[in-house]
């Protein structure tokens, strides 16, 4: 847990991958629940359809035994319509008026095939009601039926509780990703996942050209330029002077030089390239001809530019300035030292 929110310990491509996963797991359960859930309509189905044919075998309450007798009817029109299509199938024609009966024979077919969907529509929900709502001792085969679609309607809201479960946290995965995306793409490096990483695990000591001092470790170097401000003076409108011939006199008349006024421009001159290093005490720079080294408590102030750090310290009024490649992840570590100065 960040400031910012919850960051899991992996990288980026790894958490998206990981997303990816739980879709196609949240996709699978979701499958096998709603399969399992036509198993348990057909269950229940054909449990009432057991119920129905031996209506005798159990006694139904006062409001289920009036749906009870209406399927008998669609029944009896069901197993018309299956002899009458047995009867077409059986029939064998020859020759030309052979042809012509088959054409007749196919199209009464085709009749009676609508028929028989239309009775299956309205008995399949009665069928579906009686077996949901007998009691639950009836007759052994249809109570057989009733166990396995009570255990199959069971294991569909588990899996799709399950599946409920992955997509949401599919979907706070995906916040993250977002999130860190986000930082990524602002300060060029996952910022959240290095806070979670400090956070967890502290930084890591390194190898680094500063000479450390009792307690100090280095956890961060990189390749710097440090430079300073330097003023330039110059002088402006200044003339050098000039002389013109007055006439065929042979004499020349001379106007003398001018220097102007002066404008300062402010110039930042690098001095020195070496290694920015941050420790847990202080941000030093080693280079081949100058060195520098702030402590924390002395740090008043780090300006942060697209490509360097300005470093205002105590007791001086100008600040240093070190170009590096990524300013902000520089000035992440030293943020992160500062803040555990404050907290400790």
């Amino acid at each position: 847990m960040t400031e910012g929110g919850v960051v899991t310990m992996i990288d980026l491509p790894g958490l998206r991958s990981r997303v990816a996963d739980l879709h196609k797991s949240a996709d699978s359960l979701t499958a096998q629940s709603r399969s399992l859930q036509s198993l348990t309509q057909s269950l229940w189905v054909q449990r009432g359809r057991l119920l129905v044919t031996d209506s005798t075998g159990w006694i139904a309450a006062s409001a289920l035994a009036e749906v009870v007798g209406q399927p008998r009817a669609l029944n009896e029109s069901e197993a018309t319509d299956d002899a009458k299509l047995q009867s077409i199938q059986a029939e064998e024609h020859h020759g030309v008026a052979g042809i012509i009966g088959k054409v007749g024979g196919w199209n009464e077919g085709r009749n009676i095939s609508a028929d028989r969907a239309k009775v299956d529509s309205q008995l399949h929900p009665l069928f579906m009601r009686i077996g949901q709502e007998a009691p639950e001792v009836t007759v052994p085969d249809a109570d057989l039926v009733r166990t396995e679609a009570a255990a199959a309607s069971d294991q569909a809201k588990q899996l799709e509780s399950e599946a409920e479960g992955i997509t949401a946290a599919a979907a706070l995965a995906e916040e993250e990703i977002q999130r860190r995306a986000d930082a990524q793409s602002a300060m060029g490096f996952d910022a959240p996942y290095l806070a979670a990483t400090l956070s967890l695990r502290g930084p890591q000591p390194i190898q680094s050209p500063l000479i450390l001092k009792k307690g100090e470790q280095a956890c961060l170097a990189v390749p710097a330029t440090l430079a300073r401000q330097q003023t330039r003076r110059q002088w402006v409108g200044a003339s050098q002077g000039f002389s013109f011939p007055i006439g065929h006199t042979g004499i020349r008349y001379r106007v003398g030089s001018f220097r102007g006024h002066p404008v300062e421009q402010q110039l930042l001159n690098r001095l020195d390239a070496g290694t920015l290093v941050v420790s847990n005490q202080r941000l030093a720079f080693i280079g081949s001809t100058k060195s520098t080294s702030v402590v924390f408590a002395k740090l008043l102030h780090l300006e942060c530019y697209s490509d360097a750090l300005a470093l205002f310290q105590d007791g001086r009024e100008k600040p240093d300035f070190y170009y590096v490649d990524k300013p902000q992840y520089v000035l992440f570590f030293v943020n992160w030292f500062l803040n555990q100065i404050t907290q400790g």
